[in-house]
């Protein structure tokens, strides 16, 4: 009996429960050689001028073959084989041993916003072999990454672009809202009065929330009177940096760049 179970980005858990008691009690064994598939990032873009783009996929077990399953899906998860599709859909990977899970687009692709993000999944799931003992509950690990398609048009001329200094936050004491003036897809982290390497001191309790190009979010703060706050996000490669805000009344902006942190 396999069950599927979802993260974000990590995976490493495989494994099985071995029943002791008239199969009523379950024990945790945890096998380390039984890794499983990991992907080797946590986002995907494909941009207008790009025929595909590829994730690399991992059998973290020394010795054991896992199937790779991978599919995309729309932003409302819904499976899709276009506008963009994975190749190959299932693949086998030996113990140790690398995968490609190729994303391409098709012609459905022009049919897609030209100026904005737009927003996708990419899903890879692990099958592990059939088990050699008899009452064994397998749990199968699955990947679900953001997958972005960025049009031509609003591709940045130069690599690590920062775009997310162009936010703007507004004030009504405990409850704000972020304004996203953008053609892209924001991740937000958290806001802090300072930046983490300062000490942070968190004023969102959110795990991250991702603000959709060209609208706008409402959230709440554990103080509405600070003045200046640290925002931390998600960039193109993964990483989390902070830019520094500063408030004039309600309304907050980003510091200049030669004021932010390094």
């Amino acid at each position: 009996m396999n069950f599927v179970m979802k993260n974000q980005a990590f995976y490493s858990v495989l494994r099985w429960l071995k029943p002791v008691a008239c199969g009523l009690l379950f024990i945790a064994e945890i096998n380390a050689s039984w890794a499983g598939i990991a992907l080797d990032r946590t986002r995907m873009i494909i941009t207008g001028d790009a025929r595909s783009v590829s994730a690399n996929l991992t059998n973290t077990s020394p010795s054991i073959p896992f199937l790779a399953q991978s599919w995309v899906e729309d932003a409302n998860g819904t499976k899709v084989t276009s506008p963009l599709m994975v190749l190959p859909p299932l693949q086998r990977i030996n113990g140790g041993q690398k995968g490609i899970a190729r994303v391409t687009k098709t012609s459905g692709i022009n049919a897609q916003p030209q100026d904005r993000e737009s927003l996708f999944y990419l899903n890879v799931r692990e099958i592990p072999p059939k088990p050699d003992k008899p009452n064994v509950l397998q749990l199968a690990m699955q990947s679900r990454i953001k997958l972005f398609y960025r049009p031509t048009a609003i591709v940045p001329e130069t690599p690590g672009a920062v775009w997310q200094n162009q936010l703007v936050f507004h004030k009504q004491g405990l409850r704000w809202t972020v304004d996203n003036p953008t053609p892209y897809f924001v991740t937000l982290i958290g806001l802090s009065r300072k930046p983490e390497a300062q000490g942070g001191g968190r004023l969102t309790d959110f795990p991250g929330v991702m603000v959709s190009p060209k609208s706008s979010l409402d959230f709440s703060v554990t103080d509405g009177s600070v003045s200046q706050f640290s925002m931390m996000y998600v960039n193109d490669f993964g990483g989390h940096p902070e830019l520094k805000f500063s408030c004039t009344g309600n309304v907050c902006k980003a510091l200049p760049m030669e004021q932010q942190p390094r």
